[in-house]
């Protein structure tokens, strides 16, 4: 690996980490009329595809006996493991479920009803793809293509799963995506077409996958990212091709992390001195 930087593993994750604060909490919601009960029955359905809880932290609170009184249906259902809630809303904000052995099948269409829905992170589980209809008990790899139906997301992460094949079409649809991190799948597809389809996303990491493609494509597909992207990752994958030409690296104004180590990429170093914020760059 070539590091044009040195730069300490404990202050590139403060570099990210405190960036990332504003989108794993968020401040107070826009105030919207919805009933509570719909979304606890939405949490209860996109329970049926969690079939492995090996801490049974779910399983214990994500139930119907979490409410002792009818009226606690028209509350939101903060009890829920890994659920926040934003109170001034009474709507379902965030569902946080890092590192928490869950397995098995998403059922991502449940969640579409979660209108205030800002973060999922479902990280260091072992999820792999949806259930088969068909076969009870039978999953498969893709990560559903419903996920792209989650509109309101500001951050997603999916990182350190066991999802494999294509990433499904459509992110474009979420907008409102600043941070999106599947590191660590086995995932794949063409980055030049995830690049064309995003706009004002501030931190990506598609490391440790099998994404492909040229990185040095058309300078029009990464125009939108240009003054917005802070941190990419997209090391140990497969891209081939040249480098990214220093016009094109220009366009990348507020870029502070860039590892592009470990892929298939090749031709002649261009110039990284008109990215004035570049902490940390991996080759």
């Amino acid at each position: 690996m070539f590091e044009m930087f040195a730069y300490s593993t404990v202050n590139v994750i403060s570099l990210v980490s405190l960036s990332l604060v504003d989108f794993i909490f968020p401040g107070p919601a826009t105030i919207v009329v919805q009933s509570s009960s719909d979304e606890v029955r939405a949490l209860l359905e996109f329970k049926k595809g969690i079939k492995d809880d090996l801490l049974g932290k779910v399983f214990s609170s994500w139930n119907q006996t979490s409410f002792s009184i009818d009226s606690d249906w028209d509350a939101c259902p903060s009890s829920f493991y890994g659920v926040i809630c934003d109170d001034s809303s009474n709507s379902v904000t965030a569902i946080v479920l890092d590192r928490s052995q869950l397995g098995r099948g998403l059922k991502f269409f449940t969640l579409t009803s979660l209108r205030m829905l800002k973060n999922l992170s479902l990280a260091g589980n072992n999820f792999t793809g949806r259930l088969v209809p068909a076969f009870n008990e039978l999953f498969y790899g893709p990560i559903p293509a419903r996920i792209n139906d989650l509109y309101g997301l500001n951050y997603l992460n999916l990182s350190s799963n066991r999802f494999h094949g294509w990433y499904p079409k459509g992110i474009k649809n979420l907008q409102q995506l600043r941070v999106w991190d599947i590191h660590s799948n086995e995932l794949s597809g063409d980055v030049e077409v995830f690049f064309s389809q995003l706009s004002d996303v501030e931190y990506v990491d598609l490391s440790g996958n099998a994404f492909s493609g040229l990185l040095a494509g058309n300078p029009e597909n990464i125009s939108s990212l240009g003054n917005t992207l802070h941190y990419l990752d997209l090391s140990n994958n497969r891209l081939s091709g040249e480098f990214l030409s220093s016009e094109a690296l220009a366009s990348f104004k507020n870029l502070e992390f860039l590892d592009l180590g470990n892929n298939a990429i090749n031709g002649e170093l261009p110039s990284f001195g008109s990215l004035s914020n570049l902490k940390v760059l991996h080759l």
